[in-house]
């Protein structure tokens, strides 16, 4: 048997764990191991490799764009910004902001801002699956 250095904060924690669940300290620490490691195996679908098409309706202006998942640029694809790219999706939509309506402070969150084509969900809805 192999022991295991804990500070005792978390011995603590263990230990009252191990009194709730009637089992002992060592299988706290298998649960809560198995647990982890089978998180990670029903983890999130991976995120798109392809571009992801999304859109942002803003000031009366629909303006189109691309997601790229890999490295989380957008890359805005129709408006008077075409064929600039972002380094975020709050970049972009801060440049949406300023181009469309520049009396207004610009800063926004572009998760919120934005929204896939296909689904009409906000972006935020993949982006746990996108970050690396």
């Amino acid at each position: 048997m192999e022991r295991l250095e804990l500070d005792q904060d978390v011995h603590q924690q263990v230990r009252l764990l191990a009194r709730a669940w009637s089992v002992t300290e060592s299988e706290v620490i298998r649960r809560l191991v198995n647990a982890f490691v089978n998180q990670d195996a029903v983890a999130a679908p991976a995120a798109p490799v392809e571009p992801v098409a999304i859109y942002a309706d803003y000031e009366g202006h629909h303006v189109e764009a691309e997601f790229h998942p890999a490295t989380r640029r957008v890359s805005i694809t129709s408006g008077s910004l075409t064929g600039r790219s972002f380094k975020s999706p709050s970049g972009a939509a801060i440049a949406v902001v300023q181009a469309l309506n520049p009396s207004v402070h610009p800063n926004r969150n572009g998760w919120s801002f934005w929204f896939i084509q296909e689904t009409g969900r906000a972006l935020q809805s993949i982006r746990s699956s996108s970050n690396s």
